[in-house]
């Protein structure tokens, strides 16, 4: 008995018909996945830029407060570089604009950005300490939503990630630092908080790094043991934010590495 030839059609136009969909499926998946890395990689960038002078922020007002009023034109102009990152990180993608935890940074800086005015160091590094782990809660974000750890493994994920923690701690660090060094003295709870974070970043040095950022890392840690907390600090403010800001930028070239890195496995 003949089939007929109908009925021949739809036998062989149903499984290319399929297939044309799981064709068309996994490139729209695909195309989407990589507009979302993409994307992420953009976010990811500009919250880094954003983290850096937000820490500088912290530093500069800290050792103004304290005495370094030579610091105010410089604080002015971070000021104007925060706002200008966070206007292109708005115009980034609807993801960020609509994210509540950038939505409460941007209301939390509109306040921070001011009120070290008032004179209050601890207060005002408190604030900043928020304000920096909010917006590295939000890079995490980032990276989940926009699956940036999914390239190279969950070794790779925690490196990058973990980067942005050193300097972090290296950030704090230069803050107070900056504040001790510009007051002339310092405090015993001061020494505290410094010979911890110092600590911290003692044992976070990767003896992969390169020999010049080893060496700058020891370096800043030698001065806070020598020069800041000690009872008479013999540091300029100026040359102690130079000092350490070095530091972070040695950890953050690690950083900038991992990112491309990312891109480079993802293409």
């Amino acid at each position: 008995m003949e089939t007929p030839v109908s009925l021949m059609i739809i036998l062989f136009a149903f499984p290319v018909g399929f297939l044309v969909f799981l064709i068309v499926s996994l490139t729209r998946k695909k195309r989407y996945a990589t507009l979302l890395f993409t994307q992420g990689i953009e976010y990811i960038k500009l919250l880094r830029s954003l983290l850096t002078y937000v820490q500088q922020h912290r530093g500069l007002t800290t050792g103004f407060i304290n005495g370094n009023l030579g610091a105010k034109p410089d604080i002015e102009k971070m000021a104007m570089k925060i706002k200008r990152v966070m206007s292109e990180l708005d115009q980034a993608g609807d993801w960020i604009r609509g994210n509540v935890k950038w939505s409460s940074l941007v209301d939390h800086w509109t306040r921070l950005g001011v009120t070290y005015m008032q004179g209050d160091a601890e207060k005002n590094f408190k604030q900043h300490n928020i304000l920096i782990a909010n917006l590295l809660y939000l890079i995490d974000d980032v990276a989940d939503v926009h699956h940036l750890s999914k390239i190279t493994g969950d070794a790779m994920d925690t490196d990058w990630r973990y980067l942005l923690s050193i300097a972090e701690y290296i950030g704090q660090a230069r803050a107070l630092g900056t504040g001790v060094a510009a007051k002339g003295e310092c405090s015993s709870v001061l020494r505290i908080q410094l010979n911890h974070l110092r600590n911290k970043i003692a044992s976070s040095i990767d003896a992969s790094w390169p020999d010049s950022s080893r060496a700058e890392i020891q370096k800043l840690l030698r001065c806070i043991e020598t020069q800041l907390i000690v009872d008479h600090p013999t540091i300029q403010p100026s040359d102690y934010f130079t000092l350490a800001t070095q530091c972070i930028e040695h950890v953050l070239n690690q950083f900038d590495r991992q990112i491309d890195r990312l891109q480079y496995y993802r293409n």
